[in-house]
């Protein structure tokens, strides 16, 4: 009775206010129970980022459904077509140590950017503070107080005890490339699942 456009991008404008309500409620409850940054604009970030992981998740999904007619299939692919993506996010294994051949899942991966754009947000502010505790003309040079994660300032724990929250990370990376990657996955995504079903469409026509 109507073409696949007005049907793709109907379904998808209704479903859009549940698809930034459901990542902003979970990210209302857990951001100040879980104790992240206190700064409101950081809050803001972190809401704007979970929502476009679970959209660009969303986008994933469709095409996956977009590209099997059997629902059974499609269940069933999904975890193999995930996996890979969230073994190379950095949760596992650093970015650095992913062999070249494989980069291709890191760079198409929600995971890698979601986990970077979230880390940068919290601990970016906290960067600050380590600069001045390496720098000899700061007046917190070697000061292991002004540092929240003492773990993260060299000398003030043991060596067996240091951290570094960055050091999955790709060294490139920052919080709004990683934010405009997820942005740009997100868009393609929709545009791939519609590419697919418009196809579809005028096969079986």
């Amino acid at each position: 009775m109507y073409k696949t456009s007005p049907y793709f991008w109907a379904k998808i404008i209704s479903e859009l206010p549940f698809s930034i309500l459901t990542p902003t409620i979970f990210g209302c409850i857990v951001y100040y129970a879980i104790g992240y940054n206190p700064e409101f604009g950081h809050f803001l970030v972190f809401l704007t980022i979970l929502v476009l992981i679970y959209n660009a998740s969303s986008g994933y999904s469709l095409i996956i459904s977009a590209s099997f007619s059997d629902k059974q299939l499609a269940v069933t692919l999904t975890p193999v077509l995930i996996i890979p993506f969230m073994l190379f996010a950095g949760f596992f294994v650093s970015s650095d140590n992913i062999p070249i051949f494989l980069k291709e899942f890191e760079y198409l991966s929600i995971f890698k950017y979601g986990y970077e754009s979230l880390m940068h947000n919290q601990f970016d502010p906290y960067q600050e503070q380590v600069n001045e505790y390496n720098d000899p003309d700061s007046p917190y040079y070697q000061d292991c107080s002004h540092c929240t994660y003492e773990c993260w300032c060299p000398g003030c724990v043991p060596k067996a005890q240091a951290c570094s929250p960055f050091s999955q990370l790709d060294e490139n990376s920052n919080r709004w490339s990683s934010m405009m990657a997820l942005a740009i996955i997100y868009a393609s995504c929709y545009m791939i699942a519609w590419a697919i079903l418009s196809c579809l469409s005028n096969k079986y026509e």
